[in-house]
């Protein structure tokens, strides 16, 4: 069977294991909770069948090479049409980053992002046509920049409120676990927010196995392809495994004590303090419907007009 032939045929297994165990075999007498929760397994499930198709035999010998220069640790985000065009939200957490980080931040666009990143021309390519979305690019991108230069990424979408902890700052690698609080648990990590050294192994295989898939592939299999990505590699390459093994395992949810739930909540600096108390950043949603109509007062107009 030829690789194409190979590829429907798996796409089209996924679609149907899907169906038949998030859906038809999810019985409707369960909580919603509970169906949610096999939804979730079927589509973990389905997927990781599928990208085990992908040798993630990685060599640390044959990762790109990187400059031995030493570099200042940076934190990097990205808005590809410039932070000057982005919504205001966006703008107040990129504010909040400056505010509260040590570290320089370096607000990347769709014009010097390339001064920062070397990707191969099939992968940039795809990008252009629309191929590889920008969420699914920018996942790339993160693994590439913490590769090449190590440092922070946050998402545009982080408020931070505090700076990055040191015991995170101490790690060679760290990603938040999914936990259970947002949509998409099954991703297994979070990438709203990573910490890597220059040249962190990790790192490079995590982009080497994003590499691996776009190579062959013309669209995502999955909204987390990258997330799950990174845990084929860990369960088949040694050396991922052991980095990860060596990683603290901290759950994402207290990043989501704040907007979700109380966005429009009157604000107090009591209960702001509270909310935010669990994590050093929370994670936002430009799109949120309720920005077009926010009440006075709220947290989220206190956040904006910081």
């Amino acid at each position: 069977m030829s690789t194409l032939l190979s590829r429907a045929w798996g796409r089209t297994v996924k679609w149907l294991q899907l169906i038949v165990n998030g859906h038809i075999l999810n019985p409707i007498w369960h909580s919603r909770e509970e169906r949610r929760k096999t939804r979730y397994r079927a589509t973990y499930n389905a997927v990781m069948d599928y990208l085990w198709r992908y040798n993630m035999d990685i060599e640390e010998a044959t990762l790109p090479p990187i400059s031995e220069e030493e570099e200042p640790e940076r934190a990097f985000t990205i808005w590809f049409q410039g932070e000057e065009n982005a919504p205001e939200l966006v703008k107040a957490c990129f504010r909040s980053m400056r505010r509260h980080l040590k570290q320089e931040l370096v607000v990347l666009d769709e014009k010097t992002l390339f001064d920062w990143i070397s990707l191969p021309d099939f992968v940039i390519r795809k990008w252009r046509e629309g191929k590889i979305p920008h969420t699914q690019f920018s996942d790339i991108c993160r693994a590439e920049l913490l590769y090449r230069h190590g440092g922070l990424w946050f998402d545009a979408t982080d408020y931070v409120t505090a700076p990055v902890p040191q015991s995170i700052m101490d790690q060679d690698v760290f990603i938040f676990m999914a936990g259970e609080k947002i949509r998409g648990s099954y991703a297994f990590i979070q990438s709203c927010f990573l910490r890597a050294k220059k040249g962190n192994p990790l790192m490079g295989i995590w982009r080497e196995a994003d590499l691996i898939y776009w190579k062959e592939e013309n669209s995502k299999i999955n909204y987390f392809v990258h997330h799950l990505l990174l845990r084929t590699a860990i369960f088949t390459n040694d050396l991922a495994a052991r980095s990860y093994v060596r990683m603290p395992k901290i759950d994402q949810d207290p990043t989501h004590a704040l907007w979700g739930e109380h966005a429009v909540d009157p604000y107090s600096p009591q209960l702001y303090e509270q909310l935010t108390s669990g994590s050093f950043f929370q994670k936002t949603n430009y799109k949120d419907r309720r920005l077009k109509n926010l009440p006075k007062g709220s947290i989220a107009e206190f956040m904006i007009n910081q």
